[in-house]
């Protein structure tokens, strides 16, 4: 598969991912996967639970549109990616720290199908015993299941910025940024963090000058937020881009998600190989329609979001191209896939995407990943923090060069960068 055909998509909603889908009672946001269709050869869909799958599967049913899923896993242009293990928060002492956790059925290799597709959720969608085994059989090399003894520098890393109050600030504004946006509640409050260390390194309290309770209450129902939940954001922003990296592939993430996202990729290359600007951002409008949000508002069927990935082939190759992507032809593109799909009244958007857009990106340090013993946890004593940005680092425009669609606001990290150059 060509460079930057692929792209990794998380669908759950929560505080770090689509909060105002999360807040109506959405747990995934099935727009930012349809949306992603039009833009990747292949999608890898990450669900995280039972649960989310059968939604997303539930979707395809209720668009009458069950046999488009059977054929885009056939053709490749589906495919689905699971952690075999939970990263959280956990409170002991009245401190937070953060885990990956795995049970003895999680550690098993190809356990995927035993713990998803056996779960009485999508069992209920298939009750006829021969429409279960054709499930099975079409996730059959369609999964990429991995656990947690490969992601506990990813984990340490989350650790040490846990410990960086400038770092948090970045975090929590970028949660506080967007449900103010989703709120229409004018201009967020700048957010501070202070760290008082209460017994070592290893204990430490994080104070923010904000109410954490009040900002889950304007999130809306169901989005949980406590100090806990940055913590969780981090480890998860990681998690992602180590996959990504991992297979080669881009990412297509919502926000904020996608700005703690972008602020790692740069204090990858900027901590470690001092490469300049080789992530690089593309905003401008576009006369296109907001897919996503057509789609999570039923507005918008599957069959129409194929026939407008047929149509939109050129978006593909503008990103598969490997240098020189001229940044005005990707908008002339929408404009023009708009007309052609007789969608040019349906509204306007911006675009946005960041990443190794340029022709010229440099060398860089190399790395090595550090794994820790497989376990019901594996903790920060397995991995390297320094680590898992100098691993990053070496495959940012070396052997993957990726593309992320989401927001981001380069100049925050820019600061953090150079502050923690100076201390």
């Amino acid at each position: 598969m060509s460079g930057n055909s692929s792209a990794l998509v998380p669908i759950e909603s929560w505080a770090y991912a689509s909060p105002e889908l999360k807040g109506s009672g959405k747990s995934i946001d099935i727009g930012l996967f349809a949306e992603s269709l039009i833009y990747y050869d292949s999608v890898i869909v990450n669900p995280s639970n039972q649960l989310q799958l059968a939604e997303f599967i539930s979707w395809f049913i209720n668009n009458g549109a069950l046999n488009d899923f059977y054929i885009l896993l056939k053709e490749g242009a589906l495919k689905f990616y699971e952690y075999s293990f939970i990263s959280t928060a956990i409170l002991k002492d009245d401190e937070y720290s953060i885990w990956n956790i795995q049970d003895n059925l999680q550690a098993e290799p190809n356990s995927f199908e035993r713990r998803f597709l056996y779960h009485q959720s999508i069992e209920a969608l298939f009750p006829k015993a021969r429409h279960r085994r054709h499930l099975y059989s079409a996730f059959r090399d369609n999964v990429v299941e991995v656990k947690a003894e490969e992601f506990s520098s990813a984990i340490e890393n989350a650790r040490a910025d846990f410990r960086d109050p400038r770092r948090n600030a970045i975090i929590v504004q970028s949660f506080v940024d967007e449900i103010y946006s989703v709120h229409s509640l004018g201009r967020p409050p700048e957010i501070k963090a202070t760290v008082t260390n209460s017994g070592g390194d290893a204990k430490h309290r994080l104070n923010f000058n904000v109410d954490f309770n009040e900002l889950s209450r304007i999130a809306g129902e169901g989005v949980t937020f406590h100090n806990g939940t940055p913590l969780t954001a981090s480890a998860l922003s990681n998690r992602f881009i180590w996959s990504a990296a991992t297979m080669g592939s881009d990412l297509f993430l919502p926000q904020p998600m996608s700005i703690l996202v972008g602020d790692k990729l740069y204090e990858s290359k900027e901590r470690i190989a001092k490469s300049g600007d080789i992530i690089e951002e593309l905003k401008g409008k576009v006369e296109f329609p907001d897919i996503r949000a057509l789609v999570n508002s039923d507005q918008l069927s599957l069959r129409e979001i194929l026939k407008i990935r047929d149509k939109a082939k050129k978006f593909r190759n503008w990103l598969q191209q490997e240098n020189g992507r001229d940044r005005d032809a990707i908008i002339a593109y929408h404009n023009e896939v708009a007309k052609e799909s007789g969608l040019v009244t349906a509204g306007r958007k911006t675009l946005s995407l960041f990443g190794v857009l340029g022709s010229g990106a440099l060398g860089s340090a190399v790395g090595a990943v550090v794994a820790g013993p497989g376990g019901a946890a594996i903790g920060g004593a397995a991995g390297s923090a320094f680590g898992y940005l100098a691993d990053v680092s070496s495959k940012v425009g070396s052997d993957w060069k990726p593309v992320v669609f989401g927001g981001w606001l380069k100049e925050r990290i820019e600061n953090v960068v150079a502050a923690d150059d100076k201390s």
